[in-house]
């Protein structure tokens, strides 16, 4: 059995834990230190039932499991922000395989910018680049739930990135990118910015259009903690990866060198979701030479008889124009019929509750049919988030026993 020891990497909030962890990840990529699983330490932010999930599902220091392959380096957990987390298991190669199709064009050494928690695959990955350059990574302030992410704080990093290189970049997830659009000074940063990555899911439209008129290019990324992060930019595969769509199905299958080798502890689920060397992501999509991801397996439920696709209702709420952001989640009834939740939160505090909800259920009405319509609508100031930016839905899904946030 293989005896390479995996070490939990315990990241606290802010640039203390962007420093504990580049080292032992440097130590993990170049074979000179363990394995490692980095672990968000219990904070304001990170609770202690989501951090004892994400040690149960990397299971570090756990004698009697040992690690899979003596190939593996990092241990990586998924959000687990619909189910359970899972630990990833990739190795050197996987996490370094598309490190130089990433970057693309260089003028000069790339400076990044920490702004995604660094126990998060995209945040990770920050660090993993920014080895490759030998610059050290400019933390933003508030990564990790240190605090909350602001426009000054992003500021502050950028200008410190920019006494460093002219060449700076960025991975961000759309919340945060919504912010930056509405400060004009983040806006300025963000033009001058070499790269941009946004991930974490879907950018809605209204985002991606605001950014256009702001003159700032960003770059939209696809993959999953499984792809070692994004693998298909702007809808196009990176070299080296390969993009197939199920027939059966429609799920969109990723092969190459960025692949992980399966899940921690989990040969069975392994054995499912890596085929011969390829990830079946759950997602479902189409591909002509360009990727366009088109939902998930797991999210279309089947309302009045009619199949509805949960990110099909989100969109059309974001393209509704005081709508800042919003989350859908199902739930069954007292009959067991399927029930749509639409959270949301908005752009202006001016609103009529009676007319916005009105508003909103015909735009779904006539956009995707009446069956797609929730059944109940909550407006709240901000989603429940996890720490790596994703809306947390188990969460969320706690609030639907709450009469007063949730209004039919």
């Amino acid at each position: 059995m293989p005896d390479r020891p995996l070490t939990r990497i315990p990241v606290p909030p802010g640039a203390a834990g962007v420093l504990a962890l580049i080292e032992p990840l440097r130590q993990a990529l170049d074979g000179t230190g363990p394995a490692i699983a980095p672990i968000p330490t219990i904070s304001a932010t990170t609770s202690n039932e989501y951090v004892s999930a994400l040690l149960k599902a990397t299971r570090p220091g756990d004698s009697t499991q040992p690690l899979e392959s003596e190939e593996i380096a990092v241990v990586m957990a998924t959000s687990g922000s619909t189910q359970n987390p899972k630990g990833v298991l990739h190795t050197a190669a996987s996490l370094t395989a598309l490190t130089r199709a990433a970057l693309g064009e260089v003028q000069s050494t790339p400076q990044w910018i920490a702004a995604l928690p660094v126990t998060s695959m995209g945040g990770l990955n920050v660090l993993i680049r920014s080895l490759g350059t030998g610059l050290d990574p400019i933390p933003v302030a508030s990564v990790g739930g240190a605090a909350p992410f602001t426009p000054q704080a992003f500021n502050d990093a950028f200008a410190a990135a920019l006494l460093r290189s002219s060449d700076v970049r960025v991975s961000l997830v759309a919340a945060q990118l919504r912010r930056l659009l509405a400060d004009p000074q983040s806006s300025a940063a963000l033009q001058q910015c070499s790269q941009i990555l946004i991930g974490g899911g879907p950018l809605p439209l209204a985002t991606a259009e605001a950014a256009r008129t702001a003159d700032i290019a960003l770059t939209t990324t696809y993959g999953a903690t499984e792809t070692a992060g994004g693998c298909v930019f702007n809808g196009i595969p990176l070299d080296g990866v390969d993009v197939q769509i199920d027939e059966l199905d429609a799920q969109i299958i990723l092969a190459g060198p960025m692949v992980a080798l399966g899940y921690r502890c989990a040969p069975e689920l392994s054995a499912r979701q890596f085929v011969n060397g390829a990830y079946r992501t759950g997602d479902t999509g189409t591909f002509a030479g360009t990727l366009h991801v088109t939902g998930r397996l797991d999210d279309v439920v089947t309302i009045n008889g009619v199949n509805v696709a949960v990110q099909a209702v989100e969109d059309a709420l974001t393209s509704i124009g005081n709508v800042h952001s919003c989350a859908v989640v199902t739930e069954t009834d007292a009959s067991g019929e399927n029930q749509l939740f639409a959270a949301v939160t908005l752009a202006s505090s001016n609103f009529n509750a009676e007319e916005l909800k009105l508003e909103l259920r015909a735009a779904i009405r006539e956009s995707l049919g009446s069956a797609a319509v929730p059944r109940y609508f909550a407006i709240l100031e901000q989603l429940p988030m996890l720490p790596n930016g994703k809306v947390d839905q188990r969460t969320l899904k706690g609030l639907i026993g709450d009469g007063v946030t949730w209004q039919r």
